[in-house]
């Protein structure tokens, strides 16, 4: 879960460009690891992702819980009991509550990407509560990997590729395990020739099956 989560093919910016609503927006640089908004935010803003990915979590005491990323055309409030931090230099267009309503107004298509975004993070919650409740985190992975391969794999001649946009860091953000952890079920993955690893951010997958029956066998 990435999160990339525009729905279909709109493009959101595109779209309020074109209707020339994004004079409402101010623009709002933001430096990498900047935590931007809390749960105790007084504001009540609408923003969208114009470059760049924001993490959204949670925190309890010393502990967190990724529900998602936001990346470029995202869109997203800071009236939530979530916070939002920065995990790469990111540009955000922000404009009040109020003025977005109008926005949706004119531009129904918006409702549709804000009610994508808000499934998607409900989706992510209940798999990461669920994970942390009832699965060690080598199923976690293998929850991760088979539907993230699924969701969003396409075919090539070397397997199943997916550009996942994320980190190994991100990875164990939303699995909710550390970073040193998942690079070594990935390399295990590795050598048993299930998967490849290109580059950081794309897997491939060589055999469907062979991942499955890891899965299956935990």
């Amino acid at each position: 879960m990435s999160g990339n989560m525009q729905l279909g093919q709109i493009n959101l910016l595109d779209a309020l460009a074109s209707a020339d609503l994004l004079r409402t927006f101010k623009r709002r640089q933001i430096e990498r690891k900047t935590i931007i908004f809390t749960p105790f935010e007084q504001s009540n803003s609408v923003f969208i992702i114009k470059s760049g990915r924001l993490r959204v979590f949670l925190s309890y005491d010393d502990k967190e819980f990724t529900l998602a990323f936001l990346e470029a055309g995202d869109v997203f409030s800071t009236h939530t009991r979530a916070y939002v931090q920065a995990v790469e230099e990111t540009e955000i267009l922000l404009t009040p509550t109020s003025a977005f309503q109008a926005t949706i107004e004119s531009l129904p298509g918006v409702s549709l990407v804000m009610a994508k975004v808000l499934g998607d993070l409900l989706k992510n919650s209940i798999t990461t509560i669920e994970g942390l409740a009832f699965k060690d985190v080598r199923r976690r992975i293998a929850d991760f990997l088979v539907q993230t391969f699924e969701e969003r794999g396409e075919e090539s001649p070397a397997g199943v590729v997916v550009k996942l946009g994320l980190s190994t860091e991100d990875i164990a953000l939303l699995i909710g395990t550390t970073r040193q952890t998942i690079s070594l079920i990935l390399n295990d993955l590795i050598k048993e020739e299930i998967i490849e690893k290109p580059n950081r951010r794309t897997l491939i997958v060589r055999d469907l099956a062979a991942l499955l029956a890891w899965r299956d066998s935990l």
